[in-house]
């Protein structure tokens, strides 16, 4: 598991940031030819405090009470975004006869009628802060883990989908309608059966973040319903999203895009008090050197220029160091029951 004992190399200085830089970590900021070479630099430094001994092996309990009870960023993005309230477009924060605005092409502009309408009345995580919480990416890093069952434990798991789905697993997800959904014009029974192989999760979809995803995530929506699948759609709302794009853009953070997976993550640290996060590590290699492919299930690499998962990395890391998330990189071993 990520533990305390995870930290910048040595002789790097403190690891306690300023209030103002929970987001920018100073110790390592990625570039396109650092991310090799901090396989060979990221030295876990020797522990002052009782800590595991290594930054890459499991802790008894990964969804133990975290070192600080309310981090300064999970304040910041509850102020921002609230995203227990408006991270799901729905009927309450976007009723007919209001307007939508693409969040990742501005000019489009759509009025909300009711063949719009959003599919959900409300949002469905008003009762949050959940317990315990694993967001799970879609790096090499998890291939061969054996972290299902850890994973499993936690109180709700949001995965970036995309990957094979885990009968019995509670999961959410956000992906690319256009590259996810291809072919649901056709087949629709497929679609339904490997969705509803997670049973009663919830599907999280940006329907209204380009125009283009808007038909083809209706048609996820009303394939599930059809085939009465256990599993609902729902669409990202993307005023939440655009809201959490300036927030990060005003704390250093400047991508083209925000990944799937910062975007969970964003979501999480507001909505869940333990949080875990498996399968984000974005480099080539392991910690320890050894290859990796870009995802657990392929090695297709991203497009160029659209994200920055090198940078996002540094903030996970920073937020590991503040106490706001675990991070766990490497294997994991046999469960454990909670601590």
């Amino acid at each position: 598991g990520a533990g305390r004992g995870l930290g910048p190399p040595r002789g790097a200085g403190p690891t306690t940031q300023p209030l103002d830089t929970c987001w920018r970590p100073r110790w390592w900021v990625p570039t396109p030819r650092s991310r090799n070479s901090v396989l060979r630099s990221w030295v876990p430094p020797t522990p002052t405090v009782p800590s595991p001994s290594s930054p890459f092996c499991r802790v008894p309990n990964p969804f133990a009470p975290q070192c600080h009870p309310s981090p300064p960023c999970r304040e910041q993005l509850g102020r921002c975004c609230n995203a227990s309230a408006n991270l799901v477009l729905s009927r309450d924060n976007t009723p007919l006869g209001s307007r939508i605005v693409c969040d990742g092409q501005p000019a489009k502009k759509l009025l909300v009628r009711e063949e719009l309408s959003p599919p959900s009345q409300g949002s469905p995580f008003q009762g949050v802060p959940y317990d315990s919480c694993a967001v799970v990416g879609n790096g090499g890093i998890l291939r061969n883990s054996s972290c299902g069952p850890e994973i499993d434990r936690a109180q709700f798991v949001i995965s970036g989908s995309g990957g094979r789905a885990v009968p019995g697993r509670r999961l959410t997800g956000a992906s690319l309608p256009a590259r996810r959904f291809r072919g649901l014009g056709r087949w629709r029974r497929p679609f339904a059966e490997a969705v509803g192989a997670y049973g009663a999760a919830l599907l999280l979809v940006p329907a209204f973040s380009f125009a283009a995803y808007t038909a083809v995530s209706f048609q996820a929506l009303y394939t599930l319903e059809d085939f009465g699948s256990p599993a609902r759609t729902l669409f990202m709302n993307p005023e939440y999203l655009a809201r959490l794009d300036g927030h990060w853009r005003s704390h250093g953070l400047r991508p083209n895009r925000l990944s799937s997976g910062f975007m969970l993550v964003s979501s999480a640290l507001e909505m869940c008090r333990h949080l875990t996060l498996y399968g984000f590590w974005p480099f080539p290699s392991d910690p320890e050197g050894r290859p990796l492919p870009h995802h657990y299930y392929d090695n297709q690499p991203p497009r160029s220029g659209v994200h920055a998962m090198p940078e996002e990395f540094t903030r996970y890391l920073g937020m590991h160091l503040q106490g706001a998330l675990r991070l766990h990189l490497g294997c994991c071993r046999a469960a454990h029951p909670p601590q």
